[in-house]
This record gives C-alpha cells, structure tokens and sequence, in this order.
C-alpha cells in the first residue's frame, strides 16, 4: 500500500514550478520485521539508515497510517467569479464522508455553511486556493468536534489565528510608529479572542464541571496552618443554611484581622490602670 504526496519544487525560473512526486509505502501490517522489509523495497536509501533512524521512520509511518487522510476538496473558479467547491478523493462517498465528519454534521447544509464561511474568508485576504483551504479543513479535522457547536467554534479559531499571524507580519514590515502601533493593538486583540476561543472550547467539553477552592490561612502561635475545603457543584458562595451573615467554610478565619502573630492577642489601649467594662444595656438595674 502506497501514498503519493507532491512536493512542489521551483526551477530557476520561479514561474515554472516542478512537481515532484514521492511514494510512501505504508506497510499494511503489525509485524515490525515484515513492515521493515517493505520499507526496504520502497524507501530510497533504507540501507543507509541506522537501526535508530529505521524504527523512527518505521514509527511515523505508522503513526501517519492511523491518523489517515484528512478530507480535502477540489476549488474550480466559476465564470461568474464565484467557486465550485467538491470533494476530493479516489472514492466520492469516502469523501463526502470525511467531510460530513470534519465539521460532526449529518447533513450537507451545514457543511456547506461551514465550508463557504472558510471560503468567504480566504477569498477576502486573497488566499482561496486548494492548499490553504484543505490546511483549514485538516486542523479542524483533528480537533475532532463532536458536534456542531464545537464544529462553527473551530472555524472561528482558525479564522482569528490566520488573521491575527497576518496582522503580526504586517507589524514586521511596518515603516512608521503609527502604522505599527495600529498592526500592534489588532494583532494583541485577535491573540486575545483566539485565547478566549481556546478557553470556550476547554469548557465545553468539560462539560460545565466547576471546581471551587477555599485556602484558609490561620496564625497559630506564630505557626501558620493551611486548610484547604475543595466543593464541586453546590450553593454558589459556600453559605450554610443556618448561618445568617457567614459565608460558610470561607467564614472559618481568625476572629480579629488585627490579631498578634505571636499569639498575644489585641494590643491594650495605654491608659492607667484598669476601667471596668459597662453592663449591656439589656442587664442595667430598674434604678433611674
């Protein structure tokens, strides 16, 4: 079993690309020893190689088998301007397949809405070609969405990383202050929604779990001791039901902020002696 994959190379003149045609065998086997000699017969220069570099070769061949083939479309420019967008394979139900797979779709509208928001996008930076839009279509294939929701999010991410590397390279080739500033700010802005993307996508597939810590910190003796409560799911602020102005475990604390570390409590105000305490108002003799 083989795999062709193009390598595209320029001659002199940069306005005649070679093509360059290499075969991968993959050795549609378990058995290391007669995968070795398969790939004896159909890599060149396997003799030069090392024991090392045979296994590593061995090994990402391997790997590359079990990842399989990303779904990769087929781009036609239309007489009116527009694209004809079709599925690209030896098998055209295959690759339709991978195609209803890459964005978790059942039908095929939305994978065409999918499909043409990537588009829709490249065409505006002018980068709507086959390899760049096969490439969209491989990362969010491997992220694996496991439903639509997660499927629109992985477009989105692609989007704002293509167009915030894009903005980072206009900053590089920007002359003035200004001009560099501008690129600066848009590039941290789309870098901070990719991150926010990232972050969305992590909570999603969490599932909404939510873990709360309350790290309590008291001075005893001098000596600190650290008690850490872990609460998942529950009331929002820890707060028991027979308290009335507590928050629950967050409430377990030293009872005066202002304590001595040492242990020796609030400081007394310097007066002269002792002055006794008055009684509360509630335990003052009937006498007027």
């Amino acid at each position: 079993m083989t795999r062709s994959v193009t390598e595209k190379r320029k001659r002199t003149n940069p306005t005649q690309p070679q093509e360059r045609t290499i075969k991968i065998p993959f050795p549609d086997t378990d058995d290391e020893e007669e995968a070795h000699r398969i790939l004896a017969k159909g890599i060149p220069d396997w003799d030069k190689l090392d024991k090392h570099d045979r296994a590593e070769l061995a090994r990402l061949i391997r790997e590359h088998r079990e990842r399989g083939s990303p779904a990769k479309v087929n781009l036609t420019r239309k007489q009116d301007g527009g694209w004809r967008m079709e599925p690209s394979g030896a098998n055209e139900i295959l690759a339709l397949m991978k195609l209803h797979a890459t964005f978790s779709a059942n039908s095929i509208d939305p994978v065409n809405a999918r499909a043409n928001e990537l588009l829709n996008y490249l065409g505006s930076v002018g980068a709507a070609n086959e390899s760049r839009y096969n490439s969209a279509l491989s990362f969010i294939e491997s992220m694996k969405p496991q439903n639509q929701a997660e499927a629109l999010l992985l477009v989105q991410m692609y989007v704002t990383h293509d167009a915030a590397i894009r903005a980072l390279s206009q900053l590089g080739q920007a002359e003035w202050a200004p001009t560099a500033q501008t690129f600066g700010n848009l590039a941290t802005k789309l870098l901070r929604t990719s991150q926010g993307q990232m972050e969305a996508l992590a909570r999603m597939r969490r599932g909404g779990e939510q873990v709360v810590r309350h790290i309590h910190v008291h001075n005893r003796g001098g000596q600190a001791v650290i008690a850490e409560n872990v609460h998942t799911g529950g009331k929002g602020n820890g707060k028991v039901d027979d308290q009335s102005h507590a928050t629950g475990t967050a409430g377990i604390s030293p009872a005066l902020l202002g304590a001595d570390t040492f242990g020796d409590g609030m400081p007394i105000p310097s007066r002269e002696g002792t002055e006794a305490v008055p009684n509360a108002r509630g335990h003052e003799s009937g006498r007027a």
